[in-house]
């Protein structure tokens, strides 16, 4: 083999962020020198891995008499050793050792149990334990229970748990030489069967049993291949009556070369220092965590000894790790719950240290061009001055007032500036605290007009599917009921009218079809409705389609009709997304009711508004209780009233359909070479969305790395992965975003679909 230098070592371990690497260059590394190794891994571990060290401490919960001939294992009953012998541990000593492992600044907590695998019966007390821990300690739960099924990680997933640990020990070319039991492949059949449960993987393998280096290339090989998470690497220590009791001790040199190749072959996981460590001196654990070691199994191991905590936190700060005792993303991790993640098994997010204009700074300094607006409410860019200012200044004189019976000058300035900008019949306006609430009140707004024109029959609503309207209870109720993201609660709504989506595209002809369908719906369930509800043009989180504007003309005449109201939601398209001021404008209609938010303050505080009519109002007012029935704490929120009447200034103070006219042009010109690819179903672009929709789902938690590697966020939904930056994007900003958009797509369109982004 040709010896490597240390950037051909750096450029193998980029090239296998991406893809995994074939078993001839991962043995060319072995031709590098000791020196080289280290020095390439402690670049690749800065680069890509993470910086704050993880301890996972462990409890050994059930002990001896195992089935399997492990060679290096004094739990097995082929041996003749001193190991104690104990059934499933007794609950108050688990929760004992996990308030132990908490007050040592662990994070996780994992029981490690004897034996080929749990019965079924101890699969459910050993679910009890989890339970246990997560309720005494919140520890993250971890599991090493042997050769389980899907349905046993299952029980144990529902009872809390988050991960699996379940070592391949050794390359599968070696494997029977110290196993003959079980398998290579029965271990990694019960990696996949956890994955499938839901459980995160961990697994890694002992060195020093007598393997060459070309076995634990092998090893670390197949463990990426495996997108292993979480690698725990074992230095035998032989124990007396074992088949491995006279095996050499492996030399310092040879396990730091073991951790850097580990480390090369998988750039970005956590490499944890397990059994056997305790015998090696400082100087060479600190040169292995400066390797790529950057988590630990801490304190007592199973049956070899274990180290000290506080050593392990002084080693891997010397070696400029963060510790998570006093890392914010640590606390996030184990406290915070963000929206439409796992609590037990929360998605990487990224630090943010500020935000200005189009970009997104993040803690350790690099910057985020933002593709999607921070969920579109940032149309007129991140902390605008003017914005910012109007709240300061209007924090220094009233934060909040009730609005029960009070009113301030911001309340009123911006239901003036509203009514200057909304379609011309909507007179008046009820505000609310989020897009999802404000749909709540026009719901309810619709119902009690309805009632109070005596038709309390009409309660239903019609609707669009893959539509998307907000998380709250009525909200979910007229979001599509199948692809959506409400579908696991469809069946414990109400019953809505879901017509099907109008085929006449934003920028083709209007086909006459589609008012027939909606006609046939209102000729069906118009008598049983209050309101028919619809985002115009724009399907936003439900489908980002765009429909033909004469979609909604036909809508507006038969809502009239029919007594139907017509509410809009523009939550998502209001103040200039479209190319419009607001959606509905392309068609030039008023709805009875209509919604806005998002955009509303320029992102910068929480509030939305609920526009209507004087005779949706009249008639509500008319009868008893003779009062709209709601009324949120914080509607009308004055910080959030001046961010509005400055955002809304920031609006008329420039051309801002100019601006979406040039975003609009450079989407077209940059997704369009998507169109009629393999893979993809749908190119469009309206305004300041651009959207390619592929054949098969994206994960947002594994495309993110992806783009924030390329200095861009950018989060697909399902099979939906678009754009929709702020105005104030520049041309260059434009460029890096759609370069960014390219590549992560290209790299998805490309991959296998069982291993795909």
């Amino acid at each position: 083999m040709t010896s490597l230098c240390v950037k051909d070592l750096i450029d193998f371990a980029v090239r296998a962020l991406d893809e995994v690497p074939d078993e001839f260059s991962a043995q060319a590394l072995r031709a590098a020198s000791t020196q080289a190794l280290l020095d390439a891994s402690e670049s690749v571990s800065r680069q890509f891995a993470a910086r704050t060290f993880n301890l996972c401490a462990i409890v050994n919960a059930k002990s001896g008499r195992c089935t399997e001939n492990c060679a290096w294992c004094a739990q097995s009953r082929h041996f003749q050793t001193r190991i104690e012998q104990y059934p499933l541990i007794d609950p108050a000593k688990t929760l004992e050792a996990a308030r132990k492992a908490k007050q040592r600044g662990c994070s996780r907590f994992s029981l490690v149990t004897g034996g080929r695998k749990l019965s079924l019966r101890e699969v459910r007390e050993a679910a009890e334990l989890v339970r246990a821990i997560r309720r005494e300690t919140n520890l993250e739960a971890c599991i090493s229970a042997g050769l389980l099924n899907e349905k046993e990680f299952r029980i144990l997933a529902q009872a809390g748990a988050v991960r699996c640990h379940c070592n391949l020990e050794a390359a599968e070319s070696v494997f029977e030489k110290f196993c003959s039991t079980h398998s290579f492949a029965d271990k990694v059949k019960t990696l996949e069967a956890a994955r499938r449960a839901g459980l995160q993987i961990c697994s890694g393998g002992i060195i020093g049993l007598g393997e060459s280096e070309a076995d634990r290339v092998s090893l670390a090989l197949a463990l990426r291949r495996l997108e292993v998470p979480s690698i725990p690497i074992n230095i035998l220590s032989p124990i007396a009556g074992t088949a491995l009791a006279d095996q050499p001790l492996l030399d310092d040199e040879a396990i730091l070369r073991a951790v850097a190749l580990f480390r090369l072959i998988n750039p970005r996981a956590q490499l944890r220092f397990a059994g056997g460590r305790a015998r090696l001196s400082q100087s060479v654990q600190l040169a292995a965590m400066k390797a790529g070691i950057n988590s630990a199994i801490a304190g007592d191991m199973l049956t070899t000894a274990g180290t000290d905590v506080e050593a392990d936190k002084k080693l891997a700060a010397k070696a400029g790790y963060r510790f998570e005792d006093d890392d914010a993303l640590a606390f996030d991790r184990a406290h915070l719950w963000h929206p439409y993640a796992s609590a037990a098994n929360p998605p990487a997010v990224e630090m943010v240290e500020s935000a200005h204009d189009a970009r997104i700074v993040l803690a350790d300094g690099r910057e985020l061009i933002d593709g999607i607006s921070s969920w579109w409410c940032a149309s007129f860019g991140h902390r605008h001055p003017d914005i910012v200012k109007a709240v300061i200044e209007q924090a220094q004189k009233m934060p909040h007032v009730m609005f029960a019976g009070l009113t301030h000058e911001k309340a009123v300035e911006l239901g003036r500036r509203l009514l200057e900008l909304a379609p011309k019949g909507l007179e008046k306006i009820f505000y609310a605290d989020s897009g999802s609430v404000a749909v709540e009140a026009a719901m309810k707004m619709a119902l009690q007009y309805q009632r109070a024109a005596s038709c309390p029959d009409r309660t239903g609503f019609m609707t669009l599917a893959a539509g998307y309207h907000g998380d709250t209870w009525n909200a979910m109720s007229v979001c599509d009921p199948e692809g959506g993201m409400h579908a696991l609660f469809s069946g414990l709504m109400q019953k809505r009218f879901f017509v099907p989506s109008p085929s006449s595209r934003f920028d083709g002809e209007f086909d006459e079809r589609d008012a027939a369908v909606l006609e046939a719906y209102f000729e069906k369930h118009g008598a049983q409705c209050a309101a028919f509800i619809l985002e115009p043009i724009v399907q936003a989180a439900g489908a980002m389609r765009f429909y033909h504007p004469q979609y909604l003309k036909h809508a507006r005449r038969l809502c009239s009709e029919y007594g139907v109201l017509l509410v809009l939601d523009e939550i998502a398209t209001g103040f200039g997304r479209t190319g419009r001021t607001f959606a509905c404008d392309w068609a030039q209609v008023t709805p009875d009711i209509m919604t806005v938010g998002k955009a509303l303050t320029g992102g910068v505080m929480t509030l939305s508004a609920v526009l209507t009519t004087n005779a949706v109002a009249d008639a509500v007012s008319s009868a008893p209780p003779r009062a709209f029935m709601h009324g949120p704490t914080f509607m009308a929120n004055p910080l959030a009233c001046a961010a509005a009447c400055a955002a809304l200034d920031v609006y008329a103070g420039r051309d801002w359909l100019k601006e979406v006219s040039r975003i609009q042009a450079k989407l077209r010109a940059a997704l369009a070479p998507f169109a009629g690819r393999a893979g993809v179903r749908d190119v469009r672009v309206c305004g300041a969305i651009g959207v390619v929709e592929t054949e098969r789902e994206m994960s947002a938690a594994r495309l993110q790395p992806e783009f924030v590697k390329r200095g861009v966020w950018i989060r697909p939904i399902g099979r939906l992965l678009y754009l929709m930056p702020p105005f104030v994007v520049s041309d260059a900003e434009l460029d890096v975003l759609t370069s960014a958009f390219a590549e992560v797509l290209e790299e998805f369109l490309a991959s296998d679909p069982e291993n795909s982004l």
